[in-house]
This record gives C-alpha cells, sequence and structure tokens, in this order.
C-alpha cells in the first residue's frame, strides 16, 4: 500500500471502507455527545451537591433536553457503518463477536437501559428526589455509555488479534492488554469532549440568538476547557498507542498510505483550539470562533477515523479480503442504501427542527422554569 488511503486500494474495496468511515463519522459525532454529556452530567450532578438544580444551568440543561434525541440519532446512524464493517472485516468482526460471548450480548440491554434513564435524567421528576438518587442514576447512566465503548473496544481488538483466537475461545482471556485497552479508551473519551463541544457550542449560540441575553462566560470557558483538555488527552493517548504498537502498524500509519491523514488530524486539533482560544475571553458565543472549532472537529474525526483503519488493516491479511469485497459489490443494493441513507437525513433533519420549535414554543410560555427544590 504505497499510495494515499483510498487510491492504494482496489476499487470495491476502496468504496466500501470510504463508505464506512463516512457513516462511522457521522455515528461518530452523535455518539460523542452522548458519552461526554453524561460524564459531564454525572460531574455537574456531584459537584453541585444537595441544593442547586442542575437546571439552572444552561448548559447542564441543554445536556439533559437533547441527549435522548441523540442517542437515537447515534443508534440510526450507527446502521450503515455497522452494515459496511460486515462487508469489509465480515470475518474477523464475527468472530470477535462469537468470541466475546455475554460481554457482547449485554451491550443491546445496556443500551435500552440508559435510553430510559436519559428519560429520567430529562424530567423534573429526577431532579426532586434526594440527592444521593440523583447521582445514582446520571452514574448509572454514565458508566452505561463507558461501558458500551469498552465492549467495542475490546470487540475492536479482538478482531485485530486472529492469532490469539484458538486461546480465546479455551481459555475466556482477552489476549492485550489493560494498558491498550484504556490508552484505546482515552483516545475516544477525551475526542468525544471535543466534539459535543463543538455541538453543544452551536445550540446554546442558537439560544442565544433567539433569546439575545447572552450566555454566561463560565458556560463557554467550560465548553472551551473540556474540548482543549478532551484534544491533548486524546493526542497523548492516541501517540502513546502507536508508539507500543507493533512495527507493521508504525509503518502503515506514518507511510504513505495514511501520514496525510495523521497530519489532518493533528491540524484539526490545532484548528480546535484555535476557534475556542476565540471564546475563552468572550461573554458570547461567536460565530467565527464556532465554525473554526467545528472545521477542526470534523478533520480530526475523519483523520483519527483512517489512523484507527490504518492500524486495523497492518493486523490482518487485507488482500485476502479482496475478493469478498468484489462480491459484495456484484450483489447490488447500492442505488436503494442512498436513496434510503437520503431519506434518513432528512427526516432526522426533520426532527431537529421539531424539537426546536417545541424547545422555542416552551420557553416562550415559560414552561421549563425550574421548580424550587424540595
Amino acid at each position: 500500500m504505497n499510495a494515499i488511503f483510498p487510491i492504494g486500494l482496489p476499487h470495491p474495496t476502496a468504496v466500501y471502507v470510504t463508505l464506512f468511515l463516512l457513516t462511522f463519522v457521522l455515528h461518530q459525532a452523535f455518539m460523542h455527545y452522548v458519552l461526554a454529556g453524561s460524564l459531564y452530567l454525572t460531574w455537574a450532578t456531584i459537584r453541585q451537591g444537595r441544593t442547586t438544580h442542575l437546571t439552572e444551568q444552561s448548559l447542564a440543561a441543554t445536556l439533559r433536553d437533547w441527549m435522548p434525541f441523540l442517542l437515537s440519532a447515534a443508534i440510526t446512524a450507527g446502521v450503515a457503518p455497522l452494515l459496511f464493517i460486515q462487508i469489509v472485516y465480515q470475518y474477523q468482526f464475527y468472530t470477535a463477536n462469537l468470541l466475546l460471548w455475554w460481554r457482547w450480548v449485554v451491550v443491546v440491554p445496556v443500551l435500552i437501559v440508559a435510553f430510559y434513564l436519559l428519560y429520567l435524567i430529562k424530567s423534573r421528576m429526577l431532579w426532586n428526589w434526594p440527592y444521593g438518587v440523583r447521582v445514582a442514576v446520571v452514574l448509572a447512566t454514565s458508566t452505561s455509555f463507558v461501558f458500551v465503548g469498552f465492549c467495542w473496544t475490546v470487540n475492536h481488538l479482538l478482531a485485530n488479534s486472529e492469532a490469539n483466537w484458538p486461546e480465546v475461545y479455551t481459555t475466556g482471556r482477552l489476549p492485550f492488554s489493560v494498558v491498550a485497552v484504556i490508552l484505546r479508551m482515552l483516545v475516544w473519551i477525551g475526542g468525544s469532549f471535543a466534539t459535543m463541544s463543538v455541538i453543544v457550542g452551536w445550540q446554546l449560540h442558537y439560544r442565544q440568538s433567539s433569546q439575545s441575553d447572552g450566555s454566561s462566560v463560565a458556560g463557554i470557558r467550560s465548553l472551551a476547557g473540556m474540548s482543549i483538555c478532551g484534544i491533548i488527552t486524546s493526542l497523548i493517548a492516541g501517540t502513546t498507542y502507536i508508539a507500543l504498537s507493533g512495527t507493521a502498524s508504525k509503518s502503515l500509519v506514518f507511510g504513505t498510505f495514511s501520514l496525510p491523514y495523521v497530519l489532518l488530524a493533528i491540524s484539526g486539533a490545532i484548528l480546535q483550539m484555535i476557534g475556542w482560544s476565540f471564546q475563552w475571553r468572550s461573554n458570547r458565543l461567536e460565530l467565527v470562533g464556532l465554525s473554526i472549532a467545528t472545521t477542526g472537529a470534523l478533520i480530526t474525526l475523519v483523520g483519527i477515523s483512517v489512523i484507527r483503519e490504518a492500524i486495523r488493516i497492518s493486523a490482518m491479511d487485507f488482500a485476502s479480503l479482496y475478493p469478498r469485497h468484489v462480491e459484495a459489490a456484484n450483489v447490488g443494493g447500492f442505488g436503494v442504501f442512498v436513496v434510503v441513507a437520503i431519506a434518513v437525513i432528512l427526516v432526522m433533519a426533520w426532527c431537529v427542527r421539531l424539537v426546536k420549535t417545541g424547545m422555542r414554543e416552551a420557553e416562550s410560555d415559560q414552561s421549563i422554569q425550574p421548580r424550587p427544590a424540595a
């Protein structure tokens, strides 16, 4: 693979891997919002103590209102990359699923429980309950999403460890170190705060524009601080993980195949820091700073996603999968995928518009004002 991705791949393989990555980037954006949002709400709930209502914070209130919808969007957007990963890495993906057994089976029940907990967090009822119950609910929610991320991380690592599959089957023990899992988790958790900050920034900017009452400096600095700390954490963890990887991974990541995307990811991280630096001393969320940070976040997601696949490809005989991709391409159905994808995007955009309209009407009726603490 001496050409830049995806030029260095056969046509059917290049098409499927590119579609997988593009749809995965969209899924990541929504997933990051929910993961980082639940972790932030856990921290904010614990920090606020027994007296202050979390609904008094615009950042926390926005997350509470939108996380159920964004989880639905993440699951919906995850269907396409889930289909493409089965085409591109069918044998490796299914084998990892089977070897993980109960750790993979419980992913769906955990997501269902977390989904309903998000609606409980959104309700006013929870915030009139005792402090300990509130903390337990938000902690259970964020722990559920971290666990789901852990299961996907382990699935990815196990799919790349074909030589160890017989041992995993006989012993049930995973063939990689705790350090590898932690480093990969830190890459995604750190990055999730950066992505979430950008999306929430636009939400608060919209509310700020519609109400014309500005946003607090504390809220802006919280977003900027979370984004910058998340970016730094992700970069350090990712660099360490690649440094500990094998020679094949390093040669492909820093070779012609994906080196431009490494530089792209770094450039995106720098752009995000520049964008949030515009906001740090401002009393309002500015359009220029948010636009720069958003561009950087999108570039970083694309770059990191390609690096992730380069590491995966380096761990297997990827050329042996090319005939399967050709066979899948001859089956057809791509036109149906395009039509359905456009329809889903339009429906999601319509849902966002409905939610925004409902929130605007609720604010005008003053129906979302927090109740006095019980």
